[in-house]
């Protein structure tokens, strides 16, 4: 169990109230976000407790000699970890801050970096995303309204005791598939990832639209969304760039939010994990052969499967796992669980998250991403800062594959 580690990055001026305005509009925002102040700790068969007991949170003032330009586009690398806190996992977990967070002066007074140690387990990317942007409204003096305090009670949250059996299938669940020929994923696990931020413009965009659309889904059926058609466009190129046997079984994995698809809906402000693991699945050669349209609709159809039963049924499966690290490797997680990267890989969309609006009083951020290089092959797709409907794509893939999936990333 670890934390996520993000960063924002500002043009402003530093100015030395900044850390003070940090501290007390921190001090002011975890009043309503207790948890955060909290610790964990460990119960019957290795499962955990937020313990909340107002130990607080970690905020670090740093500079750096480096400018703004060294960095060049920020994807995550060894260098832009230093612009997070560290985390010392050696210590007692029940010692470990379930949010560390790091304001660092860039050299030149060109501008400035806020890195973020948010220990996922906590709560999902929008209860997290929420948290800094209602800390944000505070430092700049504004008050929150109603409907921006976290809900925490977690009661609303009713399951069957004990779990019941499954009523679906769950391939979500079970482990992935291995490269043909292989029987197990060391090789693999041991490639070095390297990180690339690829920007598709407005207009990209709008012909991989068009381009799915042109051979229509079902009669009556939206057209294809942005997420379907970028997510298809990612697993296609990923799976021509691999250069796999046509007859390899792929798989895309990913998180659903299921504050809407619960009966009855969550508040849109629950603060916690609330996401469903799905995935599509499909041969190389199907992936790379048939039509834009044939890929999207896979996404599509492993999005749509998320419903409230299903969620359920889900649940009740990990929920049947004595152990907490079983549970955990049914999810892309812990040390037991299957390797998500080639030939598979695991994507995220963030393009619905409002996290340009992190503005502390010295502007909104002009960056936003993780700091860190994911351990498997890993897409996330996030709106630009500009807000001209371009969209960036940081892709997590082995060095070894990286620059023909930029070349057929590009060819659209």
């Amino acid at each position: 169990m670890r934390h996520t580690l993000t960063i924002y990055i500002y043009k402003a001026k530093h100015n030395p109230d900044f850390i003070e305005r940090l501290r007390n509009s921190l001090s002011k925002i975890l009043v309503h976000y207790y948890p955060i102040a909290g610790r964990v700790c460990w119960t019957e068969g290795g499962r955990i407790e937020f313990d909340c007991n107002a130990k607080g949170a970690i905020l670090l003032e740093a500079e750096t000699t480096k400018t703004l330009g060294d960095y060049e586009d920020f994807s995550p690398s060894e260098s832009t970890k230093e612009l997070v806190p560290t985390i010392d996992y050696n210590q007692p977990m029940e010692d470990l801050p379930l949010l560390a967070v790091q304001l660092t002066r860039f050299q030149g007074n060109e501008g400035l970096a806020i890195g973020v140690a948010f220990f996922h387990p906590l709560s999902d990317g929008l209860g997290a995303i929420q948290f800094i942007n209602s800390w944000a409204k505070i430092a700049r003096g504004d008050t929150l309204e109603p409907h921006e305090m976290p809900f925490l009670d977690r009661t609303i949250l009713k399951f069957s005791h004990p779990p019941l059996a499954p009523r679906f299938d769950h391939t979500e669940l079970k482990p992935l598939p291995l490269i043909l020929g292989r029987s197990d994923a060391t090789v693999e696990r041991n490639k070095k990832i390297i990180v690339a931020s690829l920007r598709l413009t407005a207009e990209q965009v709008e012909k991989l639209k068009k381009k799915a659309n042109e051979q229509a889904p079902k009669q009556g059926s939206r057209p294809y969304s942005k997420y379907e058609v970028i997510g298809a466009h990612i697993w296609i190129c990923a799976s021509k760039a691999r250069e796999l046997d046509e007859n390899q079984p792929s798989v895309v994995r990913f998180h659903v939010d299921i504050r809407n698809r619960m009966v009855p809906p969550l508040p849109q402000n629950y603060f916690g994990n609330v996401l469903a693991q799905t995935e599509a699945r499909g041969y190389v050669g199907d992936v790379t052969l048939k039509p834009l349209s044939y890929v999207a609709q896979k996404i599509r159809e492993a999005t749509k499967q998320v419903s409230d039963e299903y969620i359920r049924s889900q649940l009740d499966v990990i929920r049947g796992q004595e152990h907490l690290d079983d549970a955990r490797a049914l999810c892309i997680e812990g040390k037991n669980a299957s390797f998500c990267g080639n030939p598979n890989f695991h994507l995220t969309s963030w393009m619905s998250m409002p996290m340009y609006e992190a503005d502390f009083g010295w502007g909104k951020p002009v960056y936003f991403g993780l700091a860190y290089v994911a351990a498997h092959d890993r897409a996330l797709i996030l709106l630009s800062p500009e807000g001209d409907g371009s969209v960036i794509v940081c892709m997590h893939f082995q060095v070894a594959h990286i620059q023909l999936f930029k070349t057929l990333f590009y060819d659209i």
